[in-house]
């Protein structure tokens, strides 16, 4: 680990040592020490701790508290190889102290306890008759305690201090003290440790470079005499495997090797909003989504008859209820997709006071000119009763149709999927619509079925053929008409999701309909208008248990740094089933990791200065942790270049031996002579025999 230097308050913070300890561990040789550069007002110089000569698990310990305070510090100084933490987020827990016991350890206490109860029942007797009378009774010769101690560690394979230091610890308090401790460095490298350089180069090939673990082992032993590691001391593949995935977090990983989309959808924390805040049909959520089925055309005039389409389909989803209120399809979205789908769930259900959904060109231009979320909901239409077709033509430059229709517009945070619910109902008819088909298309190339391929090609054989109704491609017309009757059975299912209580969709829209719903327009208007412990696996900084999501107190950094690093990995939960607000996070192996709390769901309510002051820190919260990564990232590459790595490119040609020439490897062929551009015709016989007789003089004779 890196090494760094502590003040004597800063020390005894980190350890709770009293001052006559550090004294006497320092005058042991047990801590290096050295004279600070400022001065006491005695004159005298105070010391400074090395933190490389504390146990382990402090400076694993100290480690943490220093990227803790990292996450909220920007420098803009190049790093150097004494100053840079490779791994800041690993781990991120203090490894002093474990909370939990596990079976095990309990049965291994019991046992300790047993072997030094006869050291307490010897301890209470006095001295004389009383325990010569006991040793007669238990069959033991013995004179004092210590040698007590010392027969029953022959008996048990073990040694006098350690059968003493088992009684001490029995006789403080502390039976726990009896079980095997959990290694210090558990879960890290000791090759890596003794070789830093080495770690930092391998850390920068893999995340920077994206290289393979075995590009990294090849690596290391070819820069071996740069990295100052002796030929017999080279690490083997499985510790190089191992370092990579254990030391560097899943999240770290996500980030550099998969890309920053990946880390935001997995990784990153973020805020869910509450459903039983606003009532059925007063906020919709819409969005496109193109079905993962090939289908032929049947219906589309723009597309030729047969062509082979995947169809995109315009939904709108009631935010309470999760009831499908709209659906319209097309091979090509629109923004008169969206009127389309609106239209249908207006003129069935009435208008809802606002719309929630993405940033995309089609739902911007459906919302130009109305009123954002914040504004307020309600507000009447500007259309009049009367020659509504005058003023839609007027406004049509400058208005949308929310606007036409006094519907409030909220868009959601870009590039963020979290945000919209309707992304999961997508998933749910993927998986269990979509995936029936005999065209189904798995939505990637990588994971499509052989047997769709094969249908695939074979459709196109016939469509070009002109004899595209033989395929076996469904029809898009069956295929609207059945994907209809499923969302008709989905809205009819009971829904286990918050707010619902086991109620289908169909039944909490028509319940919880809001009071104060908008009538609906005319048709002709509309037509253009956390005591037990449970296991689980971190999800973007959070944790899912009894149906609640547990995650960090927001100001909290050290515990957001700590399931970030946790990401994708299985945690401990300790939670009180009688309250079941707060939580505690613990690893595997019983070491406190974070306190949590119950998520308090966001508010639909755009304009309320608490709501955007919750979603600004969840912000911040996920741009910290994403640029902490980052630095480090970016770290690591500048310490391995200062060391001396290079990149994989200039690794491969700084040993390949280029040929000084390259004329002979290529065989491309040179231009061929061009005809003139001017055409002749040859000569005929008797222009051939005048420029004969010409050039033997003879013209002039003839």
């Amino acid at each position: 680990m890196t090494e760094y230097w502590m003040t004597s308050q800063e020390l005894k913070d980190l350890t709770g040592w009293p001052d006559r300890t550090i004294q006497r561990k320092a005058e042991a040789g047990q801590l290096k020490f050295r004279a600070a550069d400022e001065r006491k007002p005695n004159g005298r110089h105070p010391r400074e701790y090395s933190s490389l000569s504390l146990p382990t698990d402090l400076q694993v310990e100290s480690n943490s508290r220093r990227v803790a305070s990292s996450l909220t510090v920007h420098s803009d100084e190049k790093p150097t190889g004494a100053e840079l933490v490779i791994f800041p987020t690993q781990p991120n827990c203090p490894r002093s102290t474990q909370i939990v016991l596990f079976p095990k350890q309990e049965a291994q206490v019991a046992e300790r306890k047993a072997i030094v109860a006869p050291l307490f029942e010897y301890a209470q007797l006095n001295r004389g008759p009383a325990r010569n009378l006991w040793c007669k009774q238990n069959g033991r010769e013995v004179k004092n305690l210590e040698d007590l101690a010392k027969q029953i560690g022959m008996e048990q394979n073990s040694s006098r201090t350690t059968i003493l230091r088992w009684y001490g610890f029995v006789k403080a308090g502390f039976p726990e003290k009896l079980a095997d401790q959990v290694r210090a460095d558990k879960g890290l490298s000791r090759w890596f440790n003794r070789h830093r350089t080495a770690a930092i180069f391998a850390a920068y090939l893999y995340l920077n470079e994206r290289q393979s673990v075995t590009f990294v082992c090849e690596q290391i032993e070819r820069d071996a005499e740069r990295l100052g590691i002796e030929i017999g001391d080279l690490p083997s593949r499985e510790t190089v495997r191992i370092f990579l995935s254990r030391e560097i977090s899943p999240a770290m990983r996500t980030l550099a090797r998969e890309g920053q989309q990946e880390y935001r959808e997995r990784m990153s924390p973020y805020l869910r909003r509450g459903y039983v805040d606003v009532f059925s049909n007063q906020i919709w959520v819409g969005d496109h989504m193109i079905h993962d089925v090939e289908v032929a055309n049947d219906l589309f005039d723009d597309a030729p008859i047969g062509a082979p389409v995947r169809l995109r389909l315009s939904a709108m989803l009631d935010f309470h209820s999760r009831k499908l209120v709209g659906a319209t399809w097309a091979w090509e979205g629109s923004s008169r997709a969206i009127a389309a789908t609106m239209r249908r769930a207006i003129l069935q259900y009435g208008p809802p006071e606002g719309v929630y959904f993405d940033n995309g060109k089609d739902y911007l231009k459906v919302a130009k000119g109305a009123r954002r979320g914040c504004e307020g909901y309600l507000a009447e239409s500007p259309l009049a009763p009367d020659h509504w077709w005058q003023s839609e033509l007027e406004g049509i430059e400058r208005t949308g149709f929310l606007a036409r229709l006094g519907i409030s517009a909220t868009h959601c945070i870009a590039r963020h999927p979290q945000s919209k619910h309707v992304e999961r109902w997508f998933r749910t008819l993927h998986t269990r619509f979509d995936s029936v088909h005999s065209t189904y298309t798995s939505g990637s190339p990588f994971t499509r079925p052989d047997r769709t391929e094969s249908a695939m090609m074979q459709h196109r054989r016939l469509f070009k053929k002109g004899r595209a109704a033989e395929s076996e491609h469904p029809a898009a017309s069956r295929f609207i008409l059945g994907c209809l009757s499923w969302i008709e059975e989905y809205n009819a299912t009971p829904h286990r999701g918050q707010g619902m209580d086991g109620r289908s969709p169909n039944e909490v829209f028509e319940q919880d309909f809001n009071p104060n719903q908008k009538p609906t327009p005319e048709a002709a208007t509309l037509a253009l208008l956390m005591a037990e412990y449970e296991k689980r696996q971190v999800r973007e900084c959070a944790v899912t248990l009894r149906k609640r999501r547990y995650m960090p107190r927001p100001e909290d950094r050290l515990a957001w740094a700590a399931m970030d690093e946790a990401n994708e990995r299985e945690i401990l939960i300790a939670y009180d089933p009688a309250d079941l607000d707060f939580a505690a996070a613990l690893d595997l192996d019983g070491r406190f990791l974070a306190w949590l709390e119950a998520e308090v769901l966001l508010r639909f309510a755009p304009g309320d200065p608490e709501t955007q002051a919750r979603i600004g820190d969840s912000m911040q919260t996920r741009r910290g942790l994403e640029k902490a990564h980052k630095q480090t990232l970016k770290e690591i590459a500048a310490t391995a270049r200062a060391d001396g790595a290079r990149s994989a490119e200039e690794m491969l040609y700084g040993r390949l031996q280029l040929p000084a020439v390259t004329g002979a490897v290529i065989t491309q062929r040179k231009p061929g002579m061009r005809p003139d551009k001017e055409a002749v015709a040859p000569m005929s016989a008797a222009d051939i025999a005048a420029n004969l007789l010409r050039d033997l003089g003879w013209e002039k004779a003839v």
